[in-house]
C-alpha cells in the first residue's frame, strides 16, 4: 500500500489502507489521521463500489458511529453478494462477535467465489477448531499451508491445532517452519514457550524466550513469556509461599497474564488463604463486569472462565464438591478450543473436574470426562494419570 500511494497519492484506497500502516507501524497517529480525513472528504462519486464502501465503512468509524457501520455491510453485501472483499468484511464482523454458524457459511461461501482468499481457510480452520472439529480443522489449515506455503500463518495455526490435540513433535515442527518463513512470527514463540511450559519442558521454554529475545521481539510478548515460564516453574515446585510472596508483581497485577493471576489464587488455596483467593475472585468478577460492556467475546469468554475457574478451585479445597462441580463446569462450557492457550486450559479445567467427581465419589462420571479430554488430547491424559489423578491434590472419596 505504501509503494502504490508513493506512486499515486490520489490513489485514495492506497492512501486509506497505507494510512493503517503509518498509524500502527510508523506510529504516526497525526500523520494517519490527516490521511484518513483527506479520503473521507475527496468525491467518490467515480470510485468503484468496493472503494465506496471501504471509505464509507471507514468514515462510520472515524465518526464514531460504530451502529451504521453494520448496516453499511449489511447493504453492501445485498448489493454485491460476490465481491470477495466486501463478504469478507461481513464474515469477519460475525467471528468477532461469535456467531460461529453464521461465520462458517459466509467463509464458505468467500471459497466458493474466491477459492484463493487464504485466510478463509485459516478462519474456517479455526472456528471448526472451537467446535472440537478437529479433523475438518486439519483439513482447512492444511488447505491454506498448500495454497500459502511461502506464509509463516497456516504453519503457526497448524502449530496451534496440533499442540491442542498433544501431537507435539508435529506442534514443534510447524511452529518452527513458521520461524523459519518468518523470524518475527512472534505468535509462533508464544506457542513454542505455552506448548514447552505445559509439556514440562522448562529449559526448552528458556531457550526459546531467549531465542525471542535476541530476535528483538516485543517487549509485552517477552513479558508474557517470562511470566508463563516463571509462575509454571513456582507452581511445578510447589513454591506456594513465594507465589504469595509475589502476589503484587507486574504479572499478576490488574490480571495481565492469566496463568499467573490463577496460579496465584491458586497458591493463596493451598495455603488456606481464603481471604486472599477471594479478594482475587472480586478483582476477575470486576474486570468480567467492565469488558463485557466493551471487550471482543474470545477475551470475555477467558476474563469468565477464568472467573468461574477458580471459585471451582477454591471450593473444592474447601471440600464443596457439589459447588465446585458447578462452577467448574460452567466454566467447561464457556471455554472453546479457539486458540491453543484457551484449548489447553479448557482440557487443564476439565482435569481439576474430574479429580474433583473422583474426590466426591463419582468415579464413573469422572472417568467418563477423562474419555472426552483423552479423545482430545490423549498425552495430558497419560500425564494426569501418572500423577496419581491429582491436578491440584484432593483425596479420593
Amino acid at each position: 500500500f505504501r509503494r502504490a500511494y508513493e506512486l499515486d497519492p490520489n490513489f485514495q484506497m492506497a492512501k486509506l489502507m497505507y494510512s493503517n500502516q503509518v498509524r500502527w507501524e510508523e506510529k504516526d497517529e497525526d500523520r494517519a489521521k490527516q490521511m484518513v480525513e483527506e479520503v473521507l472528504a475527496f468525491d467518490t462519486s467515480k470510485l468503484t463500489p468496493r472503494e465506496r464502501f471501504f471509505i464509507e465503512l471507514r468514515r462510520t468509524y472515524h465518526e464514531e458511529r460504530s451502529d451504521d457501520a453494520i448496516a453499511i455491510v449489511d447493504e453492501y453485501v445485498a448489493r454485491y453478494p460476490n465481491d470477495p472483499y466486501i463478504l469478507n468484511q461481513k464474515a469477519l464482523r460475525t467471528w468477532r462477535l461469535g456467531e460461529l454458524e453464521e461465520g462458517e457459511r459466509l467463509y464458505q461461501r468467500l471459497v466458493e467465489i474466491s477459492p484463493n482468499w487464504v485466510i478463509a481457510y485459516n478462519q474456517l480452520g479455526y472456528i471448526t477448531m472451537m467446535q472440537g472439529r478437529f479433523a475438518e480443522a486439519e483439513e482447512y489449515f492444511k488447505s491454506y499451508r498448500f495454497i500459502a506455503p511461502d506464509q509463516a500463518n497456516p504453519y503457526d495455526s497448524l502449530g496451534e491445532l496440533f499442540m491442542t490435540l498433544g501431537r507435539y513433535d508435529e506442534a514443534e515442527e510447524s511452529l518452527e517452519k513458521a520461524l523459519e518463513i518468518k523470524p518475527d512470527f512472534w505468535a509462533s514463540y508464544e506457542h513454542l514457550v505455552l506448548m514447552k511450559a505445559f509439556s514440562g519442558d522448562l529449559e526448552g521454554t528458556r531457550v526459546v524466550i531467549e531465542r525471542a529475545r535476541n530476535a528483538d521481539g516485543p517487549e509485552k510478548i517477552l513479558f508474557g513469556m517470562d511470566c508463563l515460564e516463571h509462575y509454571t516453574a513456582l507452581r511445578n515446585a510447589e513454591a506456594w509461599q513465594q507465589i504469595i510472596d509475589e502476589a503484587d508483581s507486574k504479572c499478576v497485577e490488574g490480571f495481565k497474564e492469566g496463568f499467573s493471576t490463577v496460579s496465584t489464587h491458586f497458591a493463596a488455596c493451598k495455603l488456606g488463604d481464603w481471604e486472599k483467593a477471594m479478594s482475587m475472585e472480586v478483582e476477575a468478577a470486576n474486570l468480567l463486569e467492565k469488558i463485557e460492556k466493551s471487550a471482543a467475546e474470545k477475551d470475555v469468554m477467558t476474563v469468565r472462565g477464568a472467573f468461574l475457574h477458580m471459585q471451582g478451585v477454591r471450593l473444592a479445597l474447601q471440600g464443596e464438591y457439589a459447588e465446585a462441580e458447578k462452577m467448574l463446569r460452567a466454566a467447561d462450557e464457556g471455554l472453546t478450543y479457539v486458540d491453543a492457550g484457551t484449548g489447553m486450559y479448557k482440557l487443564f479445567n476439565r482435569m481439576i473436574l474430574a479429580e474433583v467427581l473422583l474426590a466426591d465419589g463419582q468415579d464413573a462420571e469422572a472417568h467418563g470426562l477423562l474419555t472426552k479430554v483423552r479423545g482430545v488430547n490423549p498425552v495430558m491424559v497419560a500425564e494426569f494419570e501418572d500423577s496419581g489423578l491429582k491436578a491440584i491434590g484432593l483425596d479420593r472419596g
